[in-house]
């Protein structure tokens, strides 16, 4: 198998990792435990940033794809999946920032009585920034599949 299908098949791995941690973190802050939250929304981020640092070394390594040899749908898909890629990073980022700034006030989440409020704007935007990254995390995930089985196809007719 060539080297970078190889990257590219366990990059897909790590992005169902990812989507599948988002998940589960939705599934934790509606059950009210913010700690199982706030744990895999960090460990999703750090899968993230474990691609963005292989990222620049497989290309050192192995080179970029001759994307001029795809055919035109293929390259669409490829287009749409990186939207959806930089959509994910901009929505988890901004979620990230926002949560820094509700950590030390805690929020409503923690069901403590005594426990300050964050600002509804706050948690509000961290809630659509959340839900962007989540819905752009499960995009780039299906877009993916599709730009990697059109790779194990041009490999194999290679």
């Amino acid at each position: 198998m060539h080297p970078n299908l190889i990257f590219w098949t366990a990059a897909i791995a790590n992005l169902l990792a990812v989507a599948a941690l988002v998940a589960i973190g939705i599934r934790s802050i509606r059950r009210g435990d913010l700690s199982g939250h706030r744990r895999r929304m960090k460990t999703a981020a750090a899968l993230v940033v474990a691609f963005l640092g292989a990222y620049p070394l497989k290309l050192i390594w192995l080179g970029r794809e001759r994307v001029s040899e795809w055919s035109e749908g293929a390259v669409a898909i490829l287009r749409i999946h990186e939207v959806c890629v930089l959509a994910m990073l901009a929505g988890g980022a901004t979620a990230l920032l926002l949560s820094r700034s509700m950590h030390p006030d805690r929020n409503r989440l923690t069901r403590l009585p005594d426990a300050p409020l964050a600002s509804g704007r706050t948690l509000r935007r961290h809630r659509t920034a959340g839900w962007t990254a989540a819905i752009a995390a499960g995009l780039a995930f299906l877009t993916a599949a599709i730009v990697l089985l059109g790779m194990f196809e041009r490999a194999a007719g290679a």
